[in-house]
């Protein structure tokens, strides 16, 4: 759906009169930010004092603004932690060639390079630090991130333990390849130490950095103007982010950064009502693209082999299918509806199972299920950190908040693939497929 097909629930975005990427050195309200950044698709740099009592900037940076290695790995590698790491000088397709590595070893072999000022190679990145680390507190989500359906919704799954909060660490030139956030979601980025350059471009520009195979700019520093002739078209702002700074970069804006120096950083994705519309956009524009791919196949499958293949793919190629955005809508709904009739939400509650009865009566709720190692312990205490639900002002009127996700659950059920699809999903109970006839 374009854009404007979604008025008037969510604001016009224009990005034209854009000169700079605005910098905001005081802190921010909810409503500030809502108003001037989330809501108009903005990015914004603010400044440090966000960060200021964050654990993390008092126990992992040295007096002279470095990492502070020993004290990183004293408190971080008492046991063996694995961690996944990018290899910067070798391209895999769209990204990095990936592997994993222990914690500690990662550490020497930086503070090594660090020591001998010599660039560095490995970048660890996409480190699901709480989730390794669920008692350290390293950091607290700002109050104007808090309204996060991601992290809400995927640390109360039922089938996975997984959230979308990360640590990065990399030495001098390392780099994050060209790319747009996944889901086209928003991301915070919170420098612990070091300096990034950031390189952002606004949306709508893709056909300018896309060949007619669908590949994308993968090095921004490093273009085949024949492949990508009219690349130096396209508008883009530079910025530097320094120590103790926090950039949010909105939905959709393609981005590559580079480390100056050693680097720490901090990074959330996120979604919630203010962009809702561009992920559903985002989903069908995957699966427009999945579909054109085996178009060839069509005739061979019937109507729901067709639909069940082509959402097989979406999952595996993009991370997501129908179902992972209508139980993300549900349980926040669920979350909601109770709010708006006052009532307490557990830290426990299960938004996870997202059950339609949970949707349909506010009463209902789910029970988080948490399934035992095979010595047949219950091993709750290890289970992930769920990201707390948002206080009432960390969030937007829950009354446009409400017809925002139904919106996107009526557009779903008026979709009638979706809807054939997500009656066969297993995950899907009774009381869901009765909202979807």
């Amino acid at each position: 759906m374009s854009e404007a097909k979604h008025r008037p629930l969510w604001p016009a975005r224009n990005y034209a009169s854009l000169t700079e990427i605005p910098y905001c050195a005081s802190l921010l309200s909810y409503n500030e930010f809502r108003l001037q950044y989330l809501d108009p698709n903005i990015p914004v740099l603010i400044g440090s004092a966000l960060t200021a009592p964050w654990r993390a900037r008092q126990e992992w940076v040295a007096p002279n603004g470095k990492p502070a290695f020993e004290s990183m790995r004293s408190s971080l590698c008492s046991h063996p932690v694995e961690v996944p790491v990018a290899d910067c000088h070798c391209k895999d397709f769209t990204d990095q060639k990936r592997s994993t590595m222990d914690l500690k070893a990662f550490l020497d072999q930086w503070e090594e390079l660090s020591d001998r000022q010599e660039p560095a190679r490995l970048y660890l990145k996409d480190f699901h630090f709480v989730k390794a680390f669920p008692d350290y507190h390293a950091y607290q989500t700002p109050d104007i991130f808090r309204d996060d359906w991601m992290n809400e919704y995927w640390t109360r799954r039922g089938d996975m333990e997984d959230d979308y909060r990360f640590v990065y660490c990399g030495g001098d030139g390392t780099f994050t390849p060209f790319h747009a956030d996944v889901y086209r979601s928003y991301s915070w980025s919170a420098n612990i130490c070091g300096v990034k350059r950031w390189t952002l471009f606004p949306p709508d520009q893709e056909h300018l950095f896309t060949d007619s195979l669908g590949n994308t700019v993968y090095d921004i520093e490093n273009v085949d103007t024949k492949q990508f002739p009219h690349f130096h078209k396209a508008v883009r702002f530079t910025i530097l982010q320094r120590p103790g700074e926090t950039l949010f970069v909105p939905s959709g804006w393609w981005h590559q950064v580079h480390n100056i120096g050693d680097t720490i950083s901090i990074n959330h994705n996120w979604a919630n009502g203010s962009n809702l519309d561009l992920l559903l956009d985002s989903l069908q524009s995957d699966l427009s693209e999945v579909e054109r791919s085996i178009d060839n196949l069509q005739e061979m499958l019937d109507p729901e082999e067709w639909v069940d293949t082509c959402q097989n793919l979406l999952l595996i190629n993009s991370g997501w299918d129908w179902s992972t955005i209508w139980n993300m809508c549900m349980c926040i709904r669920s979350r909601v509806l109770k709010t708006m009739k006052g009532q307490e939400i557990p830290d426990s509650d299960a938004a996870t199972t997202t059950t339609a009865a949970a949707a349909a009566s506010v009463a209902a709720t789910s029970t988080i299920h948490i399934q035992p190692e095979k010595d047949g312990r219950d091993h709750h205490h290890h289970r992930l950190p769920l990201f707390d639900p948002p206080t009432i002002d960390q969030q937007p009127d829950l009354n446009l908040t409400l017809r925002r996700i139904d919106h996107v659950l009526g557009y779903i059920k008026g979709n009638e693939a979706a809807k054939s699809f997500l009656k066969r999903k297993k995950d899907i109970d009774a009381d869901q497929i009765q909202l979807l006839m």
